[in-house]
């Protein structure tokens, strides 16, 4: 119930022996001469066991000791999936749960480890405790009653987005699409237009999700192991009271408004009054109205920052207190300044909340009402790869002993 999840689970609790079984991807490694130099680990791209859609999976090793010792036995499986589209075909629309899909994608590498033949009793062994996060895409997804409502939306967040962030870029195409890098995560702002990586399990419901789409503005936090691990999130148990701790809404407002520079005072995009120009020291005030003048005389040239011991330091003296006095930043030009959305922003960029597909789409989506039931198509999708995977073996059994008698 979220988007893109990278997730890592540990086989420790499975014995060496039967992690043998795990298909790791092994390359060997060799120089020009095509001398061999060693062996790596490659990626592989495995098919969701409820839908068409591919997933990337990593098999990570270590060195095996004991009976094993020159071996590599399997140790970790790293993964990459859109959880969404995995579980119900499309993600156009669905909820947002972190534990939820760390929990599917436990199960579906459970269902995969299943089909590669490891027995029952050694994959019951492996729980959420298990599962680690490497990364997180959180999507805030904020419905509109009209298109250019969300289109209103998404412009103004490119707008703000550019002034205050050099690196921000506003990919032009039929879904403008706003991204903003910050050191440890990224936010993305776009409506979805591009539906070719759905499977659209359900022929009837494509022509029903792309018409909802078009009022859908989709806020997506990118958050990189740095970010989890600083706030102590990659332990999946770690998401499982989420809602009621307050997890999601503190995480939309440290990157989505941190990002645009809405939480505390709100920039201003108008000339402050004299009551607000007031507050400042002589030197402040004179400061700030060169910077509003037109022409504008740039504040790092002032007398009073060109004249002290540190102009750097004392420039960033000046910016502090006349941005704390009046919310200008003096480091932004007034030209782009005044041409800020965050007035708009602060009260339209609010967190939506846990997003709700319309009953007729939420038993294709995958969110809290389809929970129950996409839990229960999961147990059994890993009952059947079981059930295969012991006839098979049971097979296999009978003709050895065939071979023997």
């Amino acid at each position: 119930m979220t988007d893109t999840i990278k997730t890592s689970i540990s086989l420790s609790k499975l014995a060496a022996l039967v992690r043998m079984d795990v298909p790791a991807q092994m390359r060997n490694c060799t120089n020009p001469w095509g001398e061999f130099k060693g062996q790596y680990v490659a990626p592989s791209t495995q098919k969701s066991a409820m839908t068409n859609t591919k997933t990337k999976w990593v098999i990570r090793c270590e060195p095996g000791t004991g009976q094993l010792e020159g071996y590599n036995v399997p140790a970790f499986i790293e993964a990459e999936l859109n959880i969404p589209n995995a579980v119900t075909g499309q993600n156009v629309e669905h909820g947002t749960s972190v534990f939820a899909s760390g929990v599917s994608s436990l199960e579906l590498q459970r269902i995969w480890l299943a089909n590669c033949g490891l027995p029952r009793e050694q994959l019951d062994l492996l729980t959420v405790d298990d599962v680690r996060l490497n990364g997180v895409t959180i999507t805030y997804l904020m419905h509109f009653s009209t298109r250019s409502q969300a289109e209103e939306l998404v412009e103004a967040i490119g707008i703000t987005g550019r002034i205050l962030n050099d690196d921000c870029n506003v990919h032009l195409s039929s879904n403008d699409t706003v991204y903003i890098p910050e050191r440890d995560y990224k936010v993305t702002a776009y409506i979805k237009s591009d539906f070719s990586h759905c499977a659209w399990i359900d022929g009837t419901t494509k022509t029903q999700m792309t018409e909802a789409a078009a009022y859908i503005v989709r806020i997506e936090s990118v958050l990189s192991l740095p970010f989890l691990r600083a706030r102590n999130l990659i332990p999946l148990v770690r998401w499982q009271d989420a809602y009621s701790t307050g997890l999601y809404e503190r995480i939309f407002n440290d990157t989505v408004r941190a990002s645009l520079r809405l939480t505390g005072g709100i920039l201003r995009h108008k000339a402050p009054r004299e009551e607000v120009m007031a507050k400042l020291t002589p030197t402040e005030a004179k400061v700030l109205r060169g910077y509003l003048a037109t022409p504008p005389l740039e504040p790092r040239k002032s007398k009073s920052v060109q004249d002290s011991v540190n102009p750097s330091k004392r420039f960033h003296e000046l910016r502090k207190s006349i941005l704390q006095q009046t919310r200008i930043d003096i480091n932004i030009p007034w030209k782009k300044h005044s041409k800020l959305r965050c007035f708009e922003l602060a009260d339209s960029l609010v967190y939506p909340g846990d997003y709700s597909p319309s009953e007729d789409r939420a038993a294709l989506s995958f969110c809290e009402a389809n929970w129950p039931k996409i839990r229960e198509d999961m147990q059994l999708a890993y009952e059947r790869a079981l059930a295969v995977a012991e006839a098979r073996n049971a097979s296999k059994v009978a003709r050895v002993m065939g071979a023997i008698v």
